[in-house]
């Protein structure tokens, strides 16, 4: 570890940036490094492999979603800023008092627009559940709500 670490760790952050990121990096090497089985007869060859495995781990590193999705905290303070908020309604009050799956489909589809299969996906079932969710959902708004308000605002 203390022969390998400091190269590992700037092979990472020249490909990172990101000191947070490049230790990360530098731990899976390491690990990768002592739990490996080889014996090099050379130390030019361990060199070598350590160096392919941190630039292999690298490019893991940017293939992933973690590095693909996510955004400094600057950026989500700003967005979130931009984010509206929904107006507290007697619907939206009655869709908060629905059991948790009905409430979380309910939600997601009409108040952030997720198509039932994108639902399913975050909720971690089948679309066909989905749509269940919602049906049965609504049912319960209509009778929570009663007459006309319900009928025209779960009308969709």
């Amino acid at each position: 570890m203390e022969r390998w670490s400091d190269t590992v760790l700037r092979i990472a952050w020249t490909w990172t940036g990101s000191i947070h990121d490049a230790q990360d990096i530098c731990q899976i090497v390491l690990l990768k490094l002592l739990t490996n089985r080889r014996c090099f007869s050379e130390e030019r060859l361990e060199r070598a492999w350590v160096i392919r495995v941190a630039v292999n781990c690298c490019k893991d590193w940017k293939k992933s979603a973690w590095f693909r999705k996510r955004v400094s905290l600057d950026a989500a303070a700003d967005a979130a800023v931009y984010l509206p908020e929904p107006e507290d309604t007697p619907v939206l009050r009655a869709v908060q008092s629905l059991p948790e799956r009905y409430r979380q489909a309910v939600y997601l589809r009409y108040y952030e627009e997720y198509e039932p299969a994108e639902i399913a996906e975050l909720m971690g079932c089948k679309a066909t559940q989905v749509s269940t969710y919602l049906y049965r959902g609504k049912a319960k708004l209509r009778t929570m709500l009663g007459g006309i308000y319900g009928e025209e605002c779960l009308s969709k």
